[in-house]
């Protein structure tokens, strides 16, 4: 596996962060773009029409990459020297033994995009994702790993399922099922040595968030620790999500009021 570091053109970094900008996005997601540029007026933009919020953050993020456009290139030098020095050559060995299976040969062609936006959007067929220029570089070297093990989880999927793509993009269970087995797979594998851990690596309302009693990440851990491989996980966890999808999404619409 090999990552490439490069700057996100700002065209398509901009169509991302208005992405989240919808009338019917949560503000749970709304809100992380004015707590990352707090020269933006979020109470302004709740009186805009969506057009009119468009277009002024699309004006104050012009704005914003003029001024950051050093500190995004010293990002880019910054984090992708981290990445070789601390993972490159360690990458094919923890994931090997993650998802057990090869993984020296698969996904050489993934590129880590950094730009303006502090939600980090992936591109599942583009081998792409989107890292925030002003992250830490060790929050970046995990957001990295975060968004890599989406991708190898997703390879392995395809190759064991033969499912269509388009399903493993949001809203759909797949793609969410993903965002928590992530967690459970970075966290009891190999992987976890390759980085410094934040306190969470996934979405962070799923860490006390229970399903019949149970916190869903000590019912997916239990799953994964004694998996018969990697795709008897895949199965058992699709099974689990698949049961129990209508408390999930009732309890992640709560909590991202």
């Amino acid at each position: 596996m090999r990552l490439i570091w490069q700057q996100k053109d700002f065209d398509s970094d901009i169509d991302f962060i208005l992405f989240h900008q919808k009338d019917n996005t949560p503000d749970w997601w709304r809100k992380q773009l004015f707590k990352a540029y707090p020269d933006l007026n979020y109470e302004h933009t709740r009186s805009l029409s969506e057009s009119e919020r468009f277009e002024y953050i699309t004006r104050q993020m012009v704005i914003q990459t003029k001024k950051r456009q050093p500190d995004i290139e010293n990002a880019i030098k910054i984090f992708s020297q981290k990445w070789d020095e601390q993972i490159a050559k360690k990458l094919d060995i923890a994931y090997k033994n993650a998802f057990d299976n090869d993984c020296s040969n698969i996904l050489n062609d993934m590129t880590a995009q950094v730009g303006l936006n502090p939600i980090c959007p992936r591109d599942i067929e583009n081998h792409c994702f989107d890292i925030y220029h002003y992250f830490d570089p060790e929050y970046a070297m995990t957001t990295a790993l975060h968004e890599i093990t989406h991708f190898v989880w997703f390879y392995f999927w395809q190759k064991h399922f033969g499912d269509d793509p388009s399903e493993y993009d949001f809203p759909n269970l797949k793609w969410l099922l993903s965002e928590i087995v992530v967690e459970t797979i970075i966290r009891n594998s190999d992987i976890a040595k390759l980085a410094t851990q934040p306190k969470y690596i996934a979405y962070s309302y799923f860490y006390d968030m229970t399903i019949k009693g149970n916190l869903i990440f000590d019912t997916m851990k239990t799953l994964y620790i004694t998996r018969q491989g990697i795709y008897d996980f895949m199965e058992k966890s699709f099974e689990w999500i698949e049961i129990n999808e209508s408390e999930l999404r009732k309890k992640i619409t709560k909590a991202e009021k």
